[in-house]
């Protein structure tokens, strides 16, 4: 899952011997490579082109995913290409959740609104 320059050598080693055996792996492996700098980089508009190579590209196994892309394919240039992020929504929905589960049939709403805002103000740098 992480980038092969932050591995460790004899990580880097297995990964090496792992992609000299099989082909498949070695083209996923590329494709996957590409996918993340395209999000990293914030390179929405060449998906276009990765989605092509992946669908054209037979034994990489990521044919699946990458045609799922296309149904939504605007939506998901756009957030590739834009700085906007609603990271901080979700993680307060994924608290309020949390929450709710913990305190399931023993809180009224007025104790948990009090725990929700005390968890947001904890988050907050």
């Amino acid at each position: 899952m992480r980038h092969p320059d932050h591995l460790r050598h004899d990580d880097q080693q297995q990964l090496k011997n792992l992609l000299a055996r099989s082909p498949e792996l070695t083209a996923a492996a590329g494709h996957v490579r590409t996918f993340a700098t395209i999000m990293t980089n914030r390179e929405g508009d060449r998906l276009r082109h990765w989605i092509a190579d992946v669908c054209a590209d037979e034994q990489c196994g990521l044919a699946g995913f990458a045609a799922g892309l296309i149904p939504d394919l605007d939506a998901v240039v756009y957030g590739m290409s834009t700085d906007w992020s609603s990271g901080p929504v979700e993680g307060r929905v994924n608290d309020l959740k949390a929450l709710k589960r913990s305190m399931f049939g023993r809180a009224k709403p007025p104790l948990l609104r009090k725990r929700l805002l005390l968890i947001a103000a904890s988050r907050r740098p």
